[in-house]
């Protein structure tokens, strides 16, 4: 990397490393924060961090750091109490700001259809409440005159899961399945939006740079698919056949899918 770097990315993670490629040779720092005590305290030395690239140049700050697990504490502390430091660092300086959001943050729309932004934030559950308090803090310092944006992630998808993800429980009982197993899947006709992390970072990257955003910006494929679609895209592509069919108990919420012996 030539000169100093123009755009600051804070975490390391799935995400954070998937922004720092997508800006391939754009001058860019990444902080990890278990590296930087100074920004888990959030104190005056991790005020002159963050100002410090502000002050050599950086024109915008990425926040990718959260989390989507853990206790109540260490959920506040990540989505909403670190997101509220930044801004309020940040405000007066110039930068644009870009902070990862989630679509969590919507709740259950009750519709199939796809989620406008204008959406109302109906956050059900310890993650999607933090993420949509952490966004609010950030919309609120939009409102006093930061350039920011909230980029809501939809369902990442990625050649290396995530084992969070519900897709990653689904290829491992596929790949793992032996002759005369069956996969059971709950709640088959399940609906979400999944999005590809090179697309979703490459989005992320992009809105660090152009020359105006709105406040939020849904980052999605823009079309849902059912986990049990899913599911048999899966097993279509591996080396076995198998047989898929409902569960035999007919008032269970379930699909299931047979390797034959």
């Amino acid at each position: 990397m030539e000169g100093d770097p123009q755009i600051l990315i804070l975490g390391a993670g799935f995400v954070g490393s998937g922004v720092r490629a997508a800006l391939g040779h754009h001058p860019v720092a990444v902080i990890d924060i278990p590296d930087h005590p100074e920004l888990a305290r959030r104190d005056d030395d991790a005020r002159k961090l963050i100002l410090g690239f502000v002050e050599r140049g950086a024109t915008a700050v990425i926040n990718t750091c959260g989390r989507l697990r853990g206790t109540p504490d260490e959920m506040h502390d990540a989505n909403v109490a670190l997101p509220t430091w930044l801004v309020s660092v940040l405000a007066g300086s110039g930068v644009r700001f870009v902070h990862l959001g989630s679509a969590a943050e919507y709740g259950d729309t009750g519709s199939a259809d796809p989620i406008p932004e204008s959406a109302p934030a109906r956050p059900q559950g310890p993650y999607g409440e933090t993420k949509w308090a952490g966004t609010a803090a950030v919309l609120d310092a939009r409102a006093a005159g930061l350039d920011a944006v909230v980029g809501r992630g939809f369902n990442l998808v990625s050649a290396h899961l995530a084992p969070v993800s519900p897709l990653y429980q689904f290829l491992r009982d596929v790949t793992v399945a032996a002759d005369g197993d069956t996969v059971e899947l709950w709640w088959p006709a399940t609906l979400r939006d999944h999005i590809l992390l090179d697309d979703l970072a490459g989005a992320v990257a992009s809105l660090a740079q152009v020359p105006a955003v709105p406040d939020v910006v849904n980052l999605c494929s823009g079309t849902g698919v059912r986990f049990d679609e899913i599911v048999r895209a899966m097993a279509a592509a591996s080396t076995s056949t198998w047989r898929s069919g409902r569960s035999t108990d007919p008032g269970s919420p379930r699909w299931s899918a047979t390797r034959p012996a």
